[in-house]
């Protein structure tokens, strides 16, 4: 009898050894599965900050464009001012001068 209780001590010895290894090769595959999904983590917030840096500066440049714009609307507006006031000069003076047709009439 003590070698059939030896012969069934032993299976189950290997058996909790091989749950005791089966238990740190999971912590193992765990604690890779861990540090990749850290590391994809880092990439993924280095790759973020990446195009939050492209984007800042791309807003940076265009507000620098609406501010020059902003600058030359004055002038442009004075311009333009001087134009409208020029065209009503020039159809005053056509209302004003007489149309030879007009006096050929």
């Amino acid at each position: 009898m003590q070698d059939v209780s030896l012969a069934l001590a032993k299976p189950w010895i290997c058996v909790v050894i091989d749950k005791l290894s089966i238990v740190a090769m999971a912590s193992e595959s765990v604690s890779f599965r861990i540090t990749r999904n850290a590391e994809d983590l880092a990439e993924t917030i280095h790759a973020l900050s990446h195009r939050l840096v492209k984007l800042e500066q791309r807003l940076m440049a265009l507000e620098m464009q609406l501010a020059q714009r902003s600058a030359q609307d004055p002038e442009e507006l004075s311009s333009l001012n001087n134009v409208e006031r020029l065209l009503t000069d020039c159809r005053t003076l056509l209302e004003l001068t007489p149309s030879p047709l007009a006096d050929a009439a």
